[in-house]
């Protein structure tokens, strides 16, 4: 994912597991922070924006 607050996921796990090169990794990585939205894809920045929606898991589920 390319923000922890983002609905869009992007798994580096599965390529971890599947032996994927350090350059794999960071191709992947870059990709994803590529189409990252601008303020979270919200029309406002901040958490208390009023368009901020919380996702449904946990910070610590979510690699924060």
């Amino acid at each position: 994912m390319s923000c922890l607050f983002s609905r869009e996921e992007f798994d580096l796990l599965g390529l971890l597991r599947s032996g994927a090169s350090d350059e794999e990794l960071a191709q992947r990585w870059q990709d994803a922070m590529w189409i990252k939205p601008k303020a979270h894809g919200m029309d406002h920045t901040g958490l208390g924006a009023p368009d901020f929606v919380q996702p449904d898991r946990s910070m610590s589920a979510i690699g924060g």
